[in-house]
């Protein structure tokens, strides 16, 4: 009996241990984001944003805190969001694969290493999902890619920051994802 006790409080005290080393905040509380020329509708955190970055196609967005400044530390996701041109599926992804390769290549650099995939839904439709990150200094830049393809959309993700920023702000990201809905016509 004394050694099942002890054998009990050392699994709890590395269970322990192992959240304190990779504690996740709660994702923050979500409202809608207001703005009827989206083709789409989405949640964010009070105090956050999307912003329409410039392209030739008019898909790319940004989203972050107000406070947001450029640099690799800080928080941020990017969102692909673009309508397809074909009703085929093997059409859709090949039209899309090009502009989301693209589009990455210019987000993510090749130091980056992928260290996890996960299959998750966006809109109710099957996504995948991508963890990545490199060493910087004694910590990492982490993030996330999350893709999926709607029968009239391409839609993708990408999350980034440094360890602390990613770990206090992932959980919110997953949720951003969830609230994503294209708007029906």
């Amino acid at each position: 009996m004394h050694l099942r006790h002890r054998l009990g409080l050392f699994a709890l005290a590395g269970l322990l241990l192992c959240g304190a080393c990779s504690y996740q905040a709660k994702a923050l509380q979500l409202s809608p984001w207001v703005d009827e020329s989206l083709p789409f509708t989405i949640s964010l955190p009070e105090n956050w944003e999307l912003v329409a970055l410039a392209s030739d196609d008019n898909t790319q967005y940004r989203i972050a805190p107000d406070d947001y400044s450029e640099g690799d530390e800080s928080f941020r996701v990017y969102l692909y969001f673009s309508e397809t041109q074909s009703e085929n599926r093997d059409e859709i992804l090949e039209e899309s694969s090009q502009k989301l390769e693209d589009w990455m290549d210019e987000l993510i650099d090749d130091d980056y290493e992928i260290y996890n995939k996960s299959e998750l839904k966006i809109d109710k439709k099957p996504a995948v999902g991508l963890d990545f990150a490199k060493p910087v200094d004694d910590s990492y830049l982490v993030g996330r890619v999350v893709i999926g393809t709607h029968k009239t959309h391409t839609i993708a993700f990408v999350a980034m920051a440094d360890k602390a920023s990613w770990d206090a702000n992932v959980r919110t990201f997953d949720k951003i994802i969830r609230s994503l809905k294209i708007k029906s016509d």
